[in-house]
């Protein structure tokens, strides 16, 4: 990425999207963690179908997938952080 002001909005994106993320899988109120693991896998399947959807290649699928996985384990982080991995 070459343009700082796209770079500063995808930083501001992803600490949006990684707070809101962990308020939504914190189940520490409501001890529903079938609920984070259902709000998790459903993230994991959209973000697939819907990279299949616009046409990305395998190789981009596969990039998109990583990084929902890496956004869903720092939220869960954040949430119990000495429980060590997700």
């Amino acid at each position: 990425m070459a343009n700082p002001d796209l770079e500063a909005r995808i930083v501001v994106l992803e600490i949006v999207a990684m707070t809101a993320l962990a308020l939504t899988l914190d189940t520490s109120d409501n001890g529903n963690s079938d609920q984070a693991r259902g709000i998790a896998a459903l993230i994991q399947d959209t973000v697939r179908q819907r990279s299949r959807e616009v046409g990305l290649t395998k190789s981009a699928q596969e990039t998109a997938d990583t990084y929902a996985e890496e956004l869903l384990s720092t939220a869960l982080t954040s949430l119990y952080p000495d429980s060590g991995s997700a």
